[in-house]
């Protein structure tokens, strides 16, 4: 299956669905959510995986990502120094990424918003971090407890985060589906007056 009809099916898809899917492997951490409700993210990962409260590693992943990838920031949990501000965001902006998450804290949310850059934290903070410590690119990172490997699926919803391994990602969208299929004629039945109970 080509990246496109992957992302395109995934669109369809809910990250509740996804989970399912996954038998509840792939969820991050529920701290990790996006800076604006009704925001989806969806694409293959590129990560970086940073220096404890520095942010090096991400300005050097936005000058080697590509378009329609989502830039996944290992920033170890901490949240006391921002990894992200308004300035990477223009430039992820402009080099058309599909969006970004951060095991750890960003800032100028109000700038970010305003870029229109999809965006999932663990928190915000005003404090920046410092720029003197280069980790890794793109290789295998932890994201809120799960293991993202450089191309896995990751995706977003007001739920959540899921991380689908990309040799999965077939298979994964299959069993999803069927899921939202039988949870349509669930939602039938509950129209017609059945109880839930008996339905699941």
């Amino acid at each position: 299956m080509r990246r496109e009809e992957i992302e395109k099916k995934l669109r369809e898809l809910d990250t509740a669905s996804i989970n399912d899917a996954l038998k509840k492997r792939g969820s991050v951490d529920e701290s990790i959510k996006s800076i604006k409700e009704g925001d989806f993210l969806c694409g293959p990962a590129f990560t970086a995986k940073c220096c404890p409260g520095d942010m090096l590693t991400a300005l050097k992943a936005l000058e080697e990502i590509s378009e329609g990838e989502v830039l996944v920031i290992d920033g170890g949990g901490v949240t006391k120094y921002s990894l992200f501000g308004d300035l990477m965001a223009r430039q992820a902006k402009l080099k058309r990424i599909a969006g970004l998450i951060v095991d750890g804290a960003i800032r100028d949310v109000k700038g970010i918003k305003s870029e229109g850059l999809i965006t999932f934290c663990r928190n915000v903070v005003t404090r920046a971090g410092t720029a003197s410590r280069l980790g890794e690119i793109n290789v295998p990172v932890v994201c809120g407890g799960v293991i993202v490997n450089p191309g896995d699926w990751v995706v977003g919803d007001d739920d959540g985060v899921v991380v689908i391994p990309k040799d999965k990602v077939q298979e994964i969208i299959h069993i999803a589906e069927e899921t939202l299929k039988r949870e349509a004629i669930i939602r039938e039945a509950i129209e017609q007056g059945k109880p839930i109970s008996k339905l699941l």
